[in-house]
């Protein structure tokens, strides 16, 4: 018999584990990604990097998360998915924690383009590793609770990385500004996690998984007659090219590029912000720079579940219209503590749950047994996003360097502008895969082209 979903959802006690669990996985991925950005005002005293070069590196960098999760996720589907995900996943995190932890050997890291040259090979891995790991956090929970599991296991983000990020600023401030110091702290920390997902992921755990669902009334992602139509679709046509054919999943590719634009412009423009405009201590503007990752995991698990009730296309509506406006209030920050907390709080509580509410409706979305292919394709979009840095760099050498508020200002106006494109392509070129508007909601394009049937009174 099926429970009745409340704001909590009732799913079995093995999908709150494999939370447990797969989020640690995704904090420490995270982690490692965000140490250059807390560390940066250190490298560009060491190195004197200008603005346009801190840019570039940084562009670089977040281009890499975007060219290998399409391949790795493809590889991933066929090697095996649901618990058997750890044999491809476990050889993506020992590559992106070995590369991070040679970044802070000193006898490595002895110039900005062999740091820049490791971190970039380190996010052809964590790109990877985000697409599947959060891939696999759907596969054991049902899919009535998609949003909300999506949600929740993405606050390994704002949540994980706020309290490693502390914990960073306290190594920054302790050791006189060693920033090396966390690139060999936080891999160590990993491997005991990587160990736990390790001995969770076992067959027996996930059938039991998938027995209790049905069991419960619920719809486990992974299922038998799914395979077997897979099989059968999969002799005509590639998962990519039936995850292209999805307007759906296009259209949410799309504004991930958008909402990347909105996370890395932040965090590239914030702590320099408060560094060299604001006139902070580097540590202390490491440690404020991290406030808005507070409301950052409240927004993912609110806007998650909030999703799985009214829909992930008036979700994300709502979100971008947000951001659009709060955006142009950040330079504020500089005014005083009150502005410096408010500002961040309003933004994190919709900044990252893009991010949750758009792999959502791709995992809704997606052709039955590609999900691990529509993930990869839409991780790889980061690519064009990941120019973000570059262009914001650009503002800021233009407007006078690190420290004149006036191309600032332009990388506001530029992140403003795309919140509302965003906007519009949600508005125009999706379908709502959930809710009460499923199969009654309006778009150009049709709701065939979006693997939704039309209800008969829309």
């Amino acid at each position: 018999m099926k429970k009745r979903q409340g704001i909590i959802p009732s799913v079995p006690a093995t999908s709150w584990g494999a939370m447990i669990v797969l989020w640690l996985v995704f904090a420490m991925n995270s982690t490692v990604r965000e140490l250059f950005n807390r560390t940066t005002p250190y490298i560009v005293d060491e190195f004197g990097i200008r603005p346009e070069q801190m840019g570039l590196y940084a562009t670089i960098m977040a281009a890499a998360m975007g060219i290998m999760p399409l391949v790795f996720s493809t590889w991933s589907d066929k090697r095996g998915q649901g618990w058997m995900r750890k044999y491809s996943i476990i050889w993506i995190a020992i590559g992106y924690m070995v590369l991070t932890f040679l970044v802070g050997l000193n006898f490595i890291s002895v110039g900005a383009v062999v740091i820049i040259a490791l971190l970039t090979a380190r996010n052809l891995f964590a790109g990877a590793g985000e697409s599947l790991e959060c891939t696999t956090i759907v596969e054991w929970w049902p899919r009535e609770a998609r949003g909300w599991a999506a949600g929740l296991h993405h606050t390994g983000y704002p949540w994980g990385t706020l309290v490693t990020g502390l914990i960073v600023s306290v190594m920054l401030a302790k050791s006189s500004g060693d920033w090396r110091l966390p690139f060999l702290v936080m891999p160590a920390v990993a491997i005991p996690v990587w160990i736990a997902y390790w001995l969770f992921s076992k067959k027996k755990r996930f059938e039991n998984y998938q027995r209790k669902a049905v069991e419960m009334g619920l719809t486990p992602t992974l299922d038998s007659a799914d395979a077997k139509e897979e099989v059968e679709l999969s002799r005509n046509e590639s998962n990519l090219i039936r995850c292209l054919k999805n307007a759906n999943v296009v259209a949410a590719t799309l504004v991930t590029i958008i909402a990347l634009v909105m996370f890395l412009g932040i965090n590239f423009w914030l702590n320099p912000y408060l560094s060299f405009v604001a006139e902070y201590d580097y540590s202390k503007a490491a440690a404020y720079s991290l406030l808005y990752t507070i409301t950052g995991g409240l927004g993912q698990v609110v806007w998650g579940r909030i999703s799985d009730f009214i829909g992930r296309k008036r979700s994300l509506l709502f979100c971008f219209a947000w951001l659009a406006v709060w955006v142009l209030l950040l330079p504020q920050v500089k005014t005083g503590m009150g502005a410096l907390v408010g500002i961040q709080l309003a933004l994190g509580f919709c900044v990252n749950a893009l991010f949750a509410l758009i792999y959502a409706m791709v995992q809704d979305s997606a052709p039955k047994g590609a999900i691990g292919t529509a993930m990869g394709l839409n991780v790889t979009a980061s690519i064009v996003g990941a120019f973000t840095p570059a262009i914001l760099g650009f503002f800021i050498a233009a407007g006078g360097g690190w420290t004149v508020a006036g191309g600032y200002q332009t990388g506001i106006v530029f992140m403003c502008i795309c919140m509302v494109v965003g906007f519009l392509i949600i508005l125009l070129f999706s379908h709502e895969t959930i809710g009460k508007r499923r199969g009654k909601d309006w778009a150009l394009v049709s709701y065939e082209s979006a693997g939704i049937k039309k209800t008969a009174d829309s």
